[in-house]
């Protein structure tokens, strides 16, 4: 079986649910459909976005699921004086939940020396903006505005600060090549990158600051929270070659699903399986805080990319966020060493993780 066919049936497997609820057609190689963020020639053929990063950075109109939100965040290695930091800006709201329902984090990790900071804020309603059709969200201690092209993002805390300026070097990334996969046990979400933005600003951490430079990868996702997920994994890799492999892992009462998201340079598409990530989890560590239990080292194999990627957390593993329910999830700074395409590859990335691992 030749390598294109064998991927088109990857693509069948992992993105069946989007072709059968919305009538698009997925197959292995697709062109994106232009968008603001696109720094390469308009696509002229292939399948249309269900997405558009000109206006769905904008807040969405709620649904009516109890569980219904709105996500963005961004993760960032950057460098000053000789040192590496790993940066994770986080809002989301639930618009429809009574109580915990608009939040937003922030978090700094001292690759170099491994220290860790991170803070959350619960905002009153009152007190949070996010406008429909563009990007322009302010709450206390938190500012973040822009567009597709640029973006502007000052945050405030107690033991440091941040801001930066945030512009994309490449096309944006649309998950499963539309915009809209199945999370689990048949439930839609929306989700867009834009892998590739150069970084820079200042950092402020217990008094000291610094000029930072480097690259972010951000991410918009909304729709409903499947009630039934037990927990997943994400991860954002990067590779020499300028392609942008985006990860998701997830299991749900009736349904597992494990598969990638691979964006080329030119603003194509492979959308592939990848073998489940409980089958090469390694290390694991229990948080002191919330008594959760995570991995922190993967062995990730996509088999039709003639890949194996060995990931671990870098700095240390205590990088979990606390929520308001009295859990956590870990949103730490990770390398990447092993074979992308056959070839010998090595990088950094974050890993996102919730749900119990202690099996």
């Amino acid at each position: 079986m030749s390598r294109i066919q064998t991927r088109r049936r990857a693509v069948v497997l992992v993105a069946a649910a989007a072709t059968v609820a919305f009538g698009v057609p997925i197959s292995s190689s697709v062109q994106a459909a232009p968008s603001e963020a696109s720094t390469v020639r308009p696509a002229t053929s292939g399948i249309p976005a269900l997405v558009n990063p000109g206006v769905d950075l904008g807040r969405h109109a709620p649904g009516p699921e109890p569980t219904w939100f709105d996500s963005i965040y961004f993760t960032s290695s950057v460098r000053a004086n000789g040192q590496e930091f790993g940066l994770q800006v986080h809002t989301r709201i639930l618009p429809n939940r009574g109580e915990a329902a608009y939040r937003w984090t922030f978090s700094v990790i001292n690759k170099t020396t491994g220290w860790y900071k991170d803070h959350a804020v619960m905002v009153e309603p009152e007190d949070y903006r996010w406008s429909q059709g563009k990007l322009d969200i302010q709450a206390p201690g938190l500012s973040w505005s822009g567009d597709a092209a640029r973006q502007s993002v000052q945050v405030e805390t107690p033991w440091g600060a941040l801001d930066v300026q945030l512009s994309p070097t490449g096309p944006a990334m649309n998950y499963a090549s539309t915009g809209v996969f199945t999370l689990v046990d048949g439930v839609p979400n929306h989700e867009f990158a834009l892998p590739a933005m150069r970084t820079s600003g200042t950092l402020v951490v217990e008094g000291r600051k610094h000029q930072v430079n480097g690259t972010s990868w951000l991410d918009r996702q909304w729709g409903e929270m499947p009630t039934s997920l037990v927990r997943w994994t994400w991860m954002n890799l990067g590779m020499p070659n300028g392609d942008k492999v985006a990860i998701w892992d997830t299991i749900g009462a009736g349904t597992k699903n494990s598969w990638a998201t691979v964006l080329h340079p030119d603003g194509s598409y492979d959308v592939v399986a990848v073998e489940p990530l409980a089958q090469g989890v390694s290390r694991r560590w229990t948080s002191p805080a919330t008594g959760q239990t995570y991995p922190t080292r993967w062995r990730i194999r996509i088999p039709v990319l003639h890949s194996e990627l060995d990931v671990q957390v870098t700095g240390n593993p205590d990088q979990e966020i606390e929520t308001p329910d009295g859990g956590g999830y870990l949103e730490a700074t990770a390398e990447f060493t092993g074979k992308y395409n056959g070839k010998n590859v090595r990088g950094e990335n974050y890993v996102e993780m919730t749900g119990e691992w202690k099996s």
